[in-house]
């Protein structure tokens, strides 16, 4: 274990959470070796999960934050926390600040852990799902987006699209479910738009594109993902019920295609006054670092309940 790894499990160790003991599995993607943990369904027809982490975080640390690796085989899935290369992502923001990421096929693991699933007996990959949290989640959105992994459909958590990405797609190129959790108070990944990386930096260390990249509003990128038919229209608002003190939240839903029940459209959390946080579980960082999160919002069972009615990629 590097100190790094040790200084991480410790902070995350002071907020209630602990890694799972899952074992390690590997595959090589080119001539890299590149890791993840898995908890197995228990019917390998059921959805597959790819749930990947943020920036500085592991397949294991993304465990227990989203308690997916006990959630998720209880109801039907099977769960791969695949690990970055250093901890972050290549999601093509090709920005010179992360111009390491640049040589790293992430793309190519996605599939290879696919296939490993297959081939291991332990899923055979019917409906793929990228779940995302903030680094992990760009990269899930742009895959699907580009249409450069085959999925049913995506999950975001403080995560939208980085500019870049849609503006070389403003359309997605396949028919994906999408579902996304997002803080309008995020000080990482604003919820409006805008230069990616924290608000608190000073200025000459976030020159906007040309550091960290930047995201469109995430409203926008949720209405990107409607059915051709559907695109352009507004969406319902409802607002959830809500404990005292707990932070608002309103749901929004978008039409999906029309006269067909089996592809639904996009839903987005919108979490009023929210940070950059997993809605229903625990803070990871101080609030001062992070912002708020809404307890009483269940993103880990909603995302289980999203995975299990979305239907298959639509025909062409």
């Amino acid at each position: 274990m590097t100190a790094r790894d040790f200084l991480r499990r410790r902070l995350m160790a002071r907020y209630g959470l602990t890694e799972p003991d899952l074992p390690l599995h590997s595959v090589v993607v080119g001539e890299v070796t590149r890791t993840f943990v898995a908890a197995p369904g228990p019917d390998p027809t059921g959805p597959l999960l790819l749930v990947l982490h943020g920036a500085g975080g592991t397949g294991a640390g993304m465990a227990a934050l989203s308690g997916l690796h006990e959630r998720g085989p209880a109801k039907g899935c099977t769960v791969l926390f695949p690990d970055g290369v250093a901890h972050v992502w290549n999601d093509n923001r090709a920005t010179p600040r992360l111009r390491r990421r640049e040589g790293v096929d992430d793309v190519a693991l996605l599939c290879a852990l696919v296939e490993h699933a297959r081939r291991s007996g332990v899923n055979e990959g019917r409906q793929v799902f990228a779940v995302g949290m903030s680094n992990g989640g760009l990269l899930a959105e742009h895959v699907a987006r580009h249409g450069l992994v085959e999925l049913a459909g995506i999950v975001l958590v403080a995560a939208g699209a980085t500019m870049r990405s849609r503006a070389s797609c403003p359309v997605p190129r396949q028919a994906s479910g999408f579902l996304a959790f997002h803080g309008t108070a995020d000080p990482l990944v604003p919820y409006r738009g805008g230069p990616i990386g924290l608000r608190a930096r000073p200025p000459r260390r976030r020159p906007g594109p040309a550091g960290r990249g930047s995201v469109a509003p995430m409203e926008e990128v949720a209405a990107d993902w409607c059915q051709d038919r559907a695109r352009g229209a507004t969406p319902t608002v409802e607002r959830l019920e809500q404990p005292a003190g707990d932070l608002p939240v309103d749901r929004l839903r978008w039409p999906g295609a029309p006269g067909a029940a089996r592809t639904p459209g996009p839903t987005l959390y919108r979490i009023m006054g929210g940070g950059h946080t997993w809605p229903g579980r625990k803070p990871y960082l101080p609030t001062r670092i992070i912002g708020p999160v809404a307890q009483h919002l269940d993103a880990t069972g909603l995302i289980l309940d999203f995975v299990r009615v979305s239907p298959s990629v639509p025909d062409p």
